[in-house]
């Protein structure tokens, strides 16, 4: 056994927090090698009293209050108070299996063992099976590569195997590892401050492994105008992570950019008909989604899945240029 530490970043999730403490008390693992803390950035809803609840209740629980804003701030106070050596995160708005504890602690040290530089092992997330139809339709849409370019939080991948980067929502790490690199970087505030630190540990050696099937249930962005908000934030905070360090840039993160400007070129259409090519995307987009859904037998989802498609690929396209081209994004 290894001792745990397991950081809950929250603020304002009194919809979210009871079910997402209630599945890690629930937990095989034994409860005298882990802890939870749970980190609030000063809610203004009921959040801390959830909280304070099951603290009076489960002694292994901490409540530690950071009123500062943003995600790596509240993941930096959360690796602080840690008391172990190894410390897992997941976030508010998830839940985890009865063994997802027991299978992080297993693989990462069957990993580590096989070769020294794994310093974190991780999963992915998948929507619970009674959410809307667009929640399920992100859950097949962010498993494909199209959705996802093969991250390693969107795909459901059959093999373990190496990638280079993990969520911070369903992740274990040693603990060291992070503090020796300085943590999150807080100037992120909550915009890709965990790929930021994957990449710092991935640029010195360090490895990361995915284990398929190890999954936490993720309500997802709930409608097409919050999952266009999220996306925009993620491109954004890509763009960061492009100005800081050039040999981030792959074909990847060139797309969007590509994709933004071939619409853009729709104007001109009328001088010559080339420029409509960029409205074959949609038909495609929908013909793909029946592909997937097919696959998924959820043929019922085809629709959702290009909304999804559709919203997401604009509005991340969105965020990363506005991010690139604005010199306050930095």
């Amino acid at each position: 056994m290894i001792d745990i530490s397991v950081i809950v970043v929250c603020f304002n999730e009194e919809d979210n927090i009871w079910a997402c403490l209630e599945s890690l008390t629930l937990q095989s693992y034994p409860v005298h090698n882990f802890e939870i803390v749970v980190v609030d950035g000063g809610s203004q809803d009921l959040t801390q009293s959830i909280i304070a609840d099951f603290v009076k209740e489960y002694s292994h629980i901490r409540l530690v209050v950071e009123p500062r804003k943003g995600t790596a701030i509240g993941r930096n106070a959360g690796v602080w108070a840690a008391k172990h050596q190894f410390v897992a995160f997941i976030d508010a708005d998830c839940e985890a299996p009865p063994d997802w504890l027991q299978n992080l602690a297993d693989h990462f040290l069957h990993h580590n063992e096989v070769d020294s530089q794994v310093v974190a092992v991780g999963g992915g997330n998948i929507p619970p099976p009674d959410s809307n139809p667009f929640v399920q339709a992100v859950g097949v849409a962010m498993d494909s590569f199209v959705g996802s370019f093969n991250s390693a939080q969107g795909r459901q991948f059959a093999e373990a195997k190496y990638v280079s980067s993990l969520a911070t929502l369903n992740v274990l790490y040693k603990k060291q590892e992070i503090v020796d690199i300085g943590g999150f970087d807080i100037s992120l505030g909550s915009e890709a401050e965990d790929a930021e630190l994957n990449f710092r540990l991935f640029s010195l050696g360090k490895q990361f492994v995915f284990i398929p099937e190890l999954n936490v249930l993720h309500k997802f962005r709930p409608t097409p105008a919050v999952w266009f908000k999220n996306m925009v934030r993620y491109g954004r905070g890509r763009a960061r992570l492009l100005k800081r360090y050039r040999e981030m840039w792959s074909i990847s993160y060139i797309l969007p950019p590509i994709f933004l400007a071939a619409f853009c070129l729709l104007s001109l259409m009328f001088v010559h008909p080339i420029f409509s090519l960029p409205l074959l995307y949609f038909p495609v987009i929908i013909v793909y989604g029946v592909f997937l859904s097919a696959k998924k037998n959820q043929l019922g989802l085809s629709l959702h899945v290009a909304m999804v498609f559709i919203v997401q690929h604009f509005a991340y396209a969105i965020g990363e240029v506005s991010g690139l081209l604005n010199p306050r994004v930095k």
